[in-house]
């Protein structure tokens, strides 16, 4: 409230504050409101050393103020629905030599020439930074993103790059990627209506020897109905570049899809010499191996030798389209040496998969707390295995004791009030026989036998 109301009183604020970097202003400020003008001179006359500033619609004019060397230490700058021409929009940024971060939200009349070299030098080039934010800007390709990496000073410089609603095709990704040799993050965040199963079959894998994390986040448009939806074949795509080992530094990867994580629990189908795995069509690979069933899902992706397969710890953070929280689950695969993966814990208590939920023993900090974690090894076959988190406490019986024990555990208590779980009934519940008098108290090792 007093950001909004006390703005003379920022203005004179402000203005004896010589060596300030940031400042909460109001929001008027960013679209040029009359009423914040006095503050802006204040701010620009008085404060050189600002470091983060945004311009929205209507601040226009005083964006090109810029070009008068207001701000030259200026890190983080954020343009969003501004109607001004490309070559401003070039001069302006050329004017600011210290910006690492900047966000372009909304330009729809940006276009991939924005990446291009001015003939004669005219006009600057534009600049190079370490984080890239570019979202609904549909009119921006991967050709100009392609154009923007050749520069070798831009290649280098790259480190973040997120694409939101943009005209950049997950498809056409391979194109530039591989270039972007110092990119560390990447983020994709798109809705689909069209599925890109015809074209796996002949796209190159996404490559990176970069990247660790990426932001794989795409979901199907509501408007399409149907059994498959359109999203599942861009995961498909994001499954078989992993199993093709063109993801080598990939550490973390957060996807949109509950069910991703069973795409790399098995390694890819083998294929004939026609291209066809075996046992199946090329449009379809098993997936599915919760609780002893198999389904078909997704496409089989791009051909593959037998010798292709995922052999990289990852962690892979999955959330449904109505789920509030991220589940993590760690894949780890076989070791080296041909021996069978390991994990400290003893026997999973569940073998659901993470993506129909594996139970309240399995959460971090309970149901209201952090990432769900789960942890993924290999057990030497080609197939993983889920164990639970170790450290997570089990759920307590009236007497003090652990309903299932410890993890891989063989005792329990015959339950008592509360508690997540109850034991399974005995056989004399089952068929009626025994009351009160005479019901014998389970065996505590009944649950495991």
């Amino acid at each position: 409230m007093t950001r909004e109301t006390a703005k003379g009183e920022l203005a004179r604020t402000v203005s004896a504050l010589p060596n300030l970097r940031h400042v909460d202003l109001p929001d008027g400020f960013f679209t040029d409101d009359a009423s914040c003008i006095p503050l802006r001179q204040e701010l620009q006359s008085r404060c050189p050393d600002i470091r983060k500033m945004m311009y929205r619609s209507g601040s226009e004019d005083a964006l090109e103020l810029l070009v008068h060397r207001h701000w030259q230490q200026l890190e983080y700058l954020e343009l969003s629905n501004l109607a001004i021409e490309p070559a401003t929009l070039r001069i302006v940024l050329g004017s600011l030599p210290s910006v690492t971060e900047l966000v372009l939200i909304g330009l729809e009349w940006m276009d991939d020439t924005i990446f291009h070299v001015a003939p004669n030098g005219t006009l600057p080039e534009f600049p190079a930074v370490q984080s890239l934010t570019l979202e609904d800007c549909p009119n921006v390709t991967a050709a100009g993103l392609a154009t923007y990496l050749e520069s070798p000073y831009c290649r280098e410089m790259l480190y973040s790059l997120t694409l939101k609603q943009t005209g950049v095709s997950v498809p056409d990704m391979h194109t530039f990627l591989f270039e972007a040799s110092s990119l560390h993050h990447l983020a994709v965040i798109a809705t689909v209506s069209k599925s890109i199963t015809l074209q796996t079959q002949e796209l190159p894998p996404l490559t990176s020897i970069s990247l660790k994390t990426l932001n794989f986040e795409i979901d199907s448009s509501e408007d399409v109905h149907g059994l498959q939806k359109p999203a599942e074949s861009y995961y498909a795509y994001l499954a078989t570049s992993l199993h093709a080992n063109a993801l080598p530094a990939l550490t973390t990867v957060y996807v949109r899809d509950q069910a991703f994580t069973d795409l790399l629990l098995l390694p890819p189908l083998p294929t004939l010499p026609g291209g066809s795995p075996k046992n199946g069509s090329p449009n379809s690979r098993m997936s599915h191996m919760a609780n002893g069933h198999t389904s078909v899902r997704g496409v089989f992706g791009p051909t593959m030798t037998n010798n292709s397969t995922f052999n990289q710890t990852l962690e892979v953070f999955s959330k449904g389209i109505d789920e509030l929280e991220w589940v993590m689950t760690q894949i780890t695969p076989p070791s080296s040496t041909g021996r069978r993966g390991s994990a400290v814990g003893g026997r999973p208590i569940s073998m659901m998969s993470a993506s129909r939920g594996l139970g309240p023993q399995w959460a971090q900090g309970g149901f209201g707390g952090e990432a769900r974690k789960s942890v993924i090894v290999g057990n030497g076959f080609g197939g993983f295995l889920a164990v639970p988190q170790e450290e997570v406490p089990r759920p307590r019986t009236s007497d003090g004791g652990s309903r299932f024990g410890s993890v891989g555990s063989a005792d329990h208590s015959e339950a008592s009030g509360g508690g997540w779980f109850k034991p399974p009934p005995s056989i004399g519940s089952l068929t009626g026989e025994g009351s009160k008098s005479h019901k014998r108290k389970s065996s505590r090792h009944d649950l495991f036998r």
